[in-house]
């Protein structure tokens, strides 16, 4: 399973949250859980464990067994706040006096997550001393979303005892880094967040600024976000990976060597996360769909703490199979042939491409001469056999079928944002754009035989 081979031949987005005028002074007014656990959240966990739900049952047993948790200040303080337990928190201020680093950015977390959610559990010295750890974070500027992350969580954990910085740190965060640096990027259709650990960090960037300064990130890229939730589900290879915990579903990785599990708890906890800040977007119920079968559901130690915070059972979720099984967009094609275990998958995007067939993992030399690579009514095709193609890949409809489909075509590795002149049998020439990853995408009538040819278009004025 998952061996390495080299191959060779809408729905609009809600309207954000009203903002603050220009001049906004970026206090936070909130109470303390102010991190994760604003407004319904704990309620719902706190019904979890009134329930004993499967989560809550395997999250205590794992705490209660005194289970080595991989990030033991987030799962203890996660357990004290649940339980209105002292000793847990006692036990995650325990960990941060002795252990966190806060220049790493996941212990960072942790500890301002305990400052929030443990303060009052703290004595006096282990309450000064982590406010003293967490205090030089508010000086920082940071530029990659994972710092990003840990300086909001600490601006608003020490909103109260260090006013001024915590303004100053989360205005920077907001207007001169997510606004002017990342929104413009994300706009273009850039992808800075492919990593699972950047992902998550800025899903959970976005709760706590909402919910303390009552601000929706998403404004300016909402088209981005419409997209988000498809991507992440087709960016998965086919066949899921038996751990002995639970299974797990496998984000597409560059190189060779087993997939990293922990990327892959981080993932879904990044989509648990993504359903939690919208609800009502109809992306975020297809995503819904796909999170909640038992099968998925985290049980092993670093993320079964991320299954009780983040997941919610009684949230109603759309089919993930009325999804395309086919996107494009931003310079990248994710297919698969089915929504089964044992579909085809293949991803493209400028300088890397890969395939999942028959329980492996290829990665595709680009270098190469490729033959096309069929996935259902799909067809990509590889310089230079790709400027001359035949169509009719398919089997012609039925001649009662009311919807005799189409066949796409991609044509892919070709210059970006180029014209290209495509000629096809008995009709006028036409042209077409590449997009901004050097993709021209066509489509063409079911199982209708035509040869299609291509070629830059000439220069105006020549």
């Amino acid at each position: 399973m998952f061996a390495v081979l080299a191959l060779a031949s809408g729905q609009v987005l809600p309207a954000a949250a009203q903002e603050p005028s220009a001049d906004a002074d970026f206090i936070v007014y909130t109470d303390s859980p102010r991190l994760l656990l604003h407004g319904r959240r704990l309620k719902l966990m706190q019904r979890e464990r009134e329930r004993e739900s499967i989560r809550w049952m395997q999250f205590e047993a794992l705490m209660a067994g005194g289970a080595a948790m991989p990030e033991p200040g987030f799962a203890s303080a996660l357990y004290g706040v649940v339980t209105a337990r002292r000793e847990p928190c006692r036990a995650a201020g325990a960990w941060v006096a002795q252990i966190a680093d806060p220049a790493r950015d996941d212990e960072a977390r942790q500890m301002a997550l305990v400052q929030d959610w443990c303060l009052d559990a703290l004595d006096a010295a282990q309450a000064d001393a982590l406010a003293r750890r967490l205090k030089p974070l508010l000086a920082e500027r940071p530029a990659e979303m994972e710092r990003a992350r840990s300086v909001a969580f600490a601006a608003i954990a020490l909103a109260d005892q260090e006013s001024k910085a915590s303004q100053q740190a989360l205005r920077y965060l907001v207007e001169n880094w997510w606004k002017a640096q990342m929104i413009p990027r994300l706009a273009r259709g850039e992808q800075p967040f492919a990593n699972a650990r950047a992902l998550f960090a800025m899903v959970e960037f976005l709760h706590v600024i909402r919910d303390n300064l009552r601000l929706d990130l998403r404004e300016g890229a909402e088209r981005w976000f419409e997209e988000l939730p498809m991507r992440q589900v087709l960016n998965y290879y086919p066949l899921p990976w038996p751990a002995p915990e639970n299974f797990y579903r496998i984000p597409a990785y560059e190189g060779g060597g087993e997939p990293d599990l922990r990327l892959a708890a981080l993932s879904r906890a990044a989509e648990l996360a993504l359903v939690a800040f919208d609800t009502n977007a109809q992306p975020h119920q297809f995503l819904q769909g796909w999170l909640m079968m038992d099968r998925f559901l985290m049980q092993g130690v670093y993320g079964a703490p991320y299954e009780l915070l983040w997941a919610n059972p009684y949230q109603p979720g759309l089919s993930y199979t009325y999804m395309p099984e086919l996107f494009h967009g931003r310079g990248q094609i994710l297919v698969r042939s089915s929504w089964d275990d044992d579909a085809v998958w293949f991803s493209y995007q400028p300088g890397a491409a890969q395939a999942f067939q028959n329980g492996r993992r290829m990665l595709v030399d680009l270098k190469a001469r490729l033959a096309p690579v069929q996935v259902g009514p799909v067809k990509i095709f590889f310089p230079p056999d790709g400027m001359r193609f035949e169509t009719g890949w398919l089997a012609p409809p039925e001649p009662d079928d009311p919807r005799p489909g189409e066949e796409y075509a991609f044509v892919v590795d070709l210059d970006p944002d180029t014209l290209y002149d495509v000629e096809v049998d008995d009709r006028e020439m036409e042209e077409a754009r590449t997009d901004s990853g050097g993709i021209l995408a066509l489509r063409f009538p079911r199982g209708e035989t035509l040869k299609v040819r291509l070629k830059k278009a000439a220069p105006l004025g020549r």
